[in-house]
Order: C-alpha cells, then sequence, then structure tokens
C-alpha cells in the first residue's frame, strides 16, 4: 500500500529526534481461562509528526500487544547491502530507533520488501530518505539478477542478526506483483528460491514467509493469485495477508462487517496449502470513508469496527493462524492534515485505529484487550 512508504519518511524522520455476523462462521472466540492460537501486535506507525506520538505509539503497543511489526517498505540500500559497507546515516538512525524502542523478550515479526510501493517492479533505493530514484546500475537490474539478490540477502541477514525475529517477510504482498507483471513476478519467484535458501541455512529457527493482498473470494485477482502463488509458496515456511475488506473487497455495504464473504480470510489456507498462516496486516475503519479522488464513499463507525475485530479473532483462532497485526493503533489524522498533505491513498487506512484522533479508545480497543488476557497457547520465544 504506497501510503505506508510515505508514512515511513515520517517514521525516519523523528527517529533522528529522539460476533457472528452475515456469511460468517458463527464460531464465538475461545473464552477467558481458554487459549488463543495467535499472538497479537501492531506496527509502531505515529499518529503525527511528533517525537510524541512515536513515543506514544511505542509505549502503548509494547503493553497492548506480545507481538511487534517491523515493516519496513521504503527500499533496500542496495549499493551498501551489497558491498557490505555502511549503510546511510538515515537507514542507521531508523534501525536503532526501532531496535531500542522493542522489549526484550518480545516476539518479532520483520518484512523487508523487494517491491516497490506499486508493487510492479524492485524497491526504491533507501539513502538519506526513503524511496529514493535507484541508482542507474540498480535501475536495469530485475529480481533474477545476481547482484540484487546478494545485496538483499545481505541486508536481510544483517536485520535479522540485530532483530532476532521470529517470523521473516520476504515479500511484502507478493500477490500484488503478480496480478501487476506476470513475468517480473516469476523472476521474483527465483530470487525468493534463492533468498530463502540461504536464510534458511543460516537462520533455522526464524520463519520465513510471504504475504498476500487478499482480494474478494472468486474475483479475478484472487484467480490470479490461487494460479500463480503455489510456485512461490513451497519456499517459506508460512503465509500471511494483508487484508482491508472495507474498501479492497467487492460485496455490498463495505463498511459492514456482517456482509463480508464467508471466506474472506479462510480463502488463505487454500493458498498456503497445509502451511501455517497468519494476519499479517489489517484494520477496518471506525468512520465514514470519503475520498472524491477515487469514487469511494463507505459508511461505518465504531460498532463495524468492533465486529471486525471480533470477526477475526473468530477466524483466525479458527485457522489457528501464528499471529494477526492491526496496522494502525492510532488514527492519524493529524498526521495526515500535516506532512501527508491530504494524501487521498493514505486517507484510506486514517480511521482505521483502535484509538481516535483525539486518543480516545474504541469498543475494539476493549475487545483487543479481553482477546489479549486470554493465554497465548505458544510460551514466550
Amino acid at each position: 500500500m504506497k501510503f505506508r512508504q510515505i508514512l515511513l519518511c515520517v517514521v525516519v524522520l523523528f527517529s533522528v529526534l529522539l460476533a457472528n455476523c452475515g456469511g460468517n462462521s458463527g464460531t464465538t472466540a475461545p473464552p477467558p481461562g481458554s487459549t488463543r492460537s495467535f499472538a497479537m501486535g501492531f506496527t509502531p506507525w505515529p499518529y503525527d509528526a511528533t517525537t510524541t506520538a512515536v513515543d506514544f505509539v511505542y509505549n502503548e503497543i509494547d503493553t497492548q500487544g506480545d507481538i511487534i511489526a517491523h515493516h519496513l517498505d521504503g527500499g533496500i540500500p542496495w549499493q551498501e547491502a551489497h558491498d557490505n559497507v555502511p549503510y546511510p546515516a538515515a537507514v542507521e538512525a531508523e534501525l536503532n530507533t526501532r531496535l531500542a524502542k522493542t522489549s526484550m523478550g518480545k516476539r518479532v515479526y520483520l518484512a523487508i520488501s523487494p517491491f516497490n510501493g506499486a508493487r510492479n517492479d524492485l524497491a526504491d533505493y533507501w539513502g538519506t530518505s526513503t524511496n529514493q530514484a535507484l541508482p542507474p546500475a540498480w535501475a536495469v537490474r530485475d529480481f533474477d539478477s545476481p547482484e540484487v539478490v546478494l545485496a538483499y540477502t545481505n541486508f536481510a541477514r544483517d536485520l535479522i542478526n540485530r532483530f532476532s525475529p521470529n517470523y521473516f517477510n520476504l515479500g511484502i504482498e507478493a500477490s500484488e506483483l503478480a496480478i501487476n507483471d506476470l513475468a517480473k513476478y516469476d523472476k521474483y519467484v527465483l530470487f525468493a528460491e534463492q533468498v530463502s535458501t540461504t536464510l534458511r541455512t543460516e537462520f533455522p529457527t526464524v520463519k520465513l514467509m510471504i504475504s498476500i493482498g487478499l482480494k474478494s473470494p472468486g474475483s479475478a485477482g484472487a484467480a490470479v493469485i490461487n494460479t500463480n502463488l503455489p510456485g512461490l509458496v513451497q519456499h517459506v515456511d508460512l503465509v500471511g495477508a494483508s487484508v482491508y475488506p472495507y474498501v479492497f473487497f467487492d460485496h455490498l455495504d463495505k463498511g459492514d462487517p456482517a456482509n463480508l464473504p464467508a471466506d474472506w480470510l479462510s480463502q488463505l489456507l487454500t493458498v498456503a496449502n497445509g502451511k501455517p498462516v497468519a494476519v499479517a496486516e489489517t484494520g477496518w475503519i471506525a468512520e465514514r470513508l470519503e475520498i472524491p479522488t477515487f469514487g469511494v464513499d463507505i459508511l461505518a463507525d465504531p460498532g463495524d469496527q468492533n465486529l471486525y475485530v471480533e470477526t477475526l479473532f473468530q477466524q483466525a483462532e479458527l485457522m489457528q493462524a501464528e499471529f494477526v497485526i492491526w496496522f494502525s493503533f492510532v488514527d492519524y489524522d493529524a498526521l495526515w492534515n500535516g506532512v501527508l498533505g491530504q494524501d487521498p491513498v493514505a486517507h484510506i487506512w486514517r480511521d482505521t485505529g483502535l484509538y481516535d484522533q483525539n486518543l480516545i479508545s474504541r469498543p475494539s480497543f476493549d475487545t483487543w484487550q479481553r482477546q489479549l488476557a486470554i493465554d497465548l497457547a505458544v510460551g514466550p520465544p
């Protein structure tokens, strides 16, 4: 999702400064005293471009989850990683801030995207800022170029050593590349095979994964995914879902989770083909979403968001998912009105926080806390 590359720029900058519903299953979430299969957590995206906002989010998600998602989607320091030399200062500042603010013993989901924001080509360059133009030598390379494989593997190795993740995603929304450019996707599969072979040998306890941008079951996009992802899935240990159905699915009255298709999330099991699954990122709006530029007008309120959270937990438990990541902890109206310049793409996820823009919790936050209070079936990492 392109807005997250913009948002990453904000994080880098301030790092330096510091339920039964409709067609869904009627199975209820496990009662207190039993266990849950999945760890629960967030990304540390801030709600404003201030150190106060950055610190607030990090502090809250530390106590409101047992896993943290470090989602690095703003490029790769390609040449430096290839040569095994120090990264640009902005890269180091971001990495060091994340490490300093992640509690010892916290489960970690680490994602480093080899794709650009449009998910149709190689990731941009991460230098003095994120998403810079690729240096000329890198602009002519593709996913299966030996230099690309080497640079990404070196970067992944270094960050795995630093972050000690339980899960490592080497293909954020890899399915989007298959939909956008199948020829490049085929080259990416070759890339993934080589990278995963090396990382699995060097880090046998880290679960390697890719994530899939889920589409409406039965849609053309879902068909592309079902046809082309099996060749990639064989090279990883786990398959994650990137899922925002309120805007990217086709059901009627999209703001009401009661209208979701019965297999809105369980379709992931088909693609995973017996491998474990997780929800790598998700969210649901708690306010009306109006984006005239895109012809979007979706009605939703805090009750709808809460129903989605309840449904999400039910489905994740039925699937025995290993973790669930809610992307944005707080609505980022201030960030959107400020640094993001009211970007219409960023608007899509603006009001998905479990806290609103005034730092007032929503009913979904209470539901989250109740689920978090249930003992995790798997012990500490």
